[in-house]
């Protein structure tokens, strides 16, 4: 799997927000491990994401963190990310996105809350957005629109898990030549060829 953001154990190697969201369900030595662990974090996950910006988080957590509107707001974050898992295995199975996945994301657009806005950075531009959050379950609508991106745009067929067998992150392949094997060369890569390479040496020796 791959490395730790910083400050926290979020990974976003997918390519599209919408499959990192996925990606904060994971598996660590065999057991499954959820990064989501409450609205807090559901936050810090926006905040990592660079969907909103630390002051927005701090006023964010002040005004919800703990509110009814929040655990609502999180219980239907968990239920649209396992929704979005449903509709990746889908995809990378050739099928269609489930309809219950696409209402629940046109169900979510419909709390569309600011605006994109054109930043300058090291080597050019980014597309940062603008919202002025008026309710906890705006904070979804940014993967909603994300997932209808990928829907609307992406090659589906380039939607892929990653190789090693322990690992369950998906990830959009962008690479010129779409041949993306792992989540991380750092962590998974890495770890499937020096086991390949042992392989190898263990036949050599017989």
């Amino acid at each position: 799997m791959p490395e730790k953001s910083a400050n926290k154990n979020f990974f976003f190697s997918g390519n599209y927000l919408c499959l990192d969201f996925v990606d904060t369900q994971l598996v660590v030595e065999g057991r499954p491990l959820d990064l989501l662990g409450d609205f807090a974090e559901l936050v810090s996950w926006l905040l990592q994401g660079r969907v909103i910006a630390e002051a927005r988080a701090a006023e964010i957590r002040k005004n919800w963190d703990g509110k009814r509107e929040a655990e609502a707001t999180f219980a239907q974050a968990r239920e649209f990310r396992a929704g979005l898992r449903r509709m990746v295995e889908r995809l990378k199975a050739g099928k269609a996105a489930p309809r219950s996945v696409i209402a629940q994301i046109n169900e979510l657009l419909r709390h569309q809350s600011g605006y994109p806005e054109l930043k300058r950075v090291r080597g050019g531009f980014e597309k940062r957005l603008q919202s002025d959050f008026q309710e906890p379950v705006q904070l979804l609508w940014p993967v909603a629109e994300s997932a209808c991106d990928l829907l609307c745009y992406a090659d589906l067929s380039l939607i892929k898990k990653c190789e090693n067998e322990a690992c369950v992150l998906v990830f959009y392949d962008t690479t010129r030549n779409h041949s993306r094997r792992w989540c991380s060369m750092s962590a998974c890569g890495n770890r499937m060829k020096v086991a390949a390479h042992y392989r190898r040496l263990r036949k050599t020796d017989v």
